[in-house]
């Protein structure tokens, strides 16, 4: 889960810059633990290029080794390997997003430095317990028996990251859909209409915070021609 959080977040980082087209995370992760190679992960996606590499712990000390790969002909355009501490996760995520930037002729001012590394979860704790939730949100969605189970365990690692991180959005979404399953299934499992109205207003609610946490990134992103909402 500490990997897959490393690797979300230098997705989000990346897509904050406008020169570059990313992969979405669904995408991405599909090639999850699969022995693919570059060239086909390439065709698969549409890329030009492919981001890969590993995240090993002990105790409390980090080993992440990061490389920027073209996939015409193989040629590692950027490659590093990171030794820190657990606490300083974030800042080698931070550093590979801009190397990586860098390698592919992206310019990186003071603004859009700044725009990278205020996206994502800066929490280890919520951080992880986001993976978890994103996993468990995801495997519902593949399997239909037992999808709203599923998704109720989703919903009990978005609490944990809600408590953490109240401002961010993206737990909101996946925690309302839960709710949102809930009311389109209402007449298949025979709930009552009090039933269905609560699991709406609830729905409801969480797609009110997401708006509101969502309404505060609005003014960053207005600020780089080609970035929509």
């Amino acid at each position: 889960y500490f990997a897959d959080g490393i690797t979300e977040e230098i997705l989000n980082s990346l897509a904050q810059l406008p020169d570059l087209l990313v992969t979405a995370r669904t995408s991405a992760f599909a090639f999850k633990g699969m022995d693919v190679p570059i060239p086909e992960i390439a065709a698969q996606l549409g890329v030009a290029n492919v981001v890969e590499g590993s995240v090993r712990r002990s105790g409390d000390r980090l080993r992440v080794t990061a490389q920027l790969i073209r996939a015409e002909d193989g040629f590692h355009l950027w490659s590093e390997t990171y030794d820190r501490s657990a606490a300083d996760s974030f800042g080698v995520q931070d550093e590979i997003a801009e190397k990586v930037a860098g390698a592919l002729n992206v310019v990186l001012d003071t603004e859009r430095l700044e725009r990278m590394r205020s996206v994502g979860l800066r929490n280890p704790e919520a951080f992880i317990a986001y993976q978890k939730g994103a996993e468990a949100t995801a495997q519902a969605h593949e399997d239909r028996p037992g999808q709203n189970e599923k998704l109720l365990i989703a919903n009990q690692f978005l609490d944990q990251v809600i408590a953490l991180e109240p401002d961010f959005s993206a737990a909101y979404f996946d925690h309302g859909d839960y709710y949102m399953h809930l009311v389109i299934s209402a007449r298949e499992l025979g709930r009552t209409d009090e039933e269905t109205a609560l699991a709406m207003k609830l729905a409801h609610r969480d797609f009110e915070t997401l708006l509101a946490a969502s309404e505060r990134l609005k003014a960053q992103v207005a600020e780089f021609p080609g970035v929509t909402d």
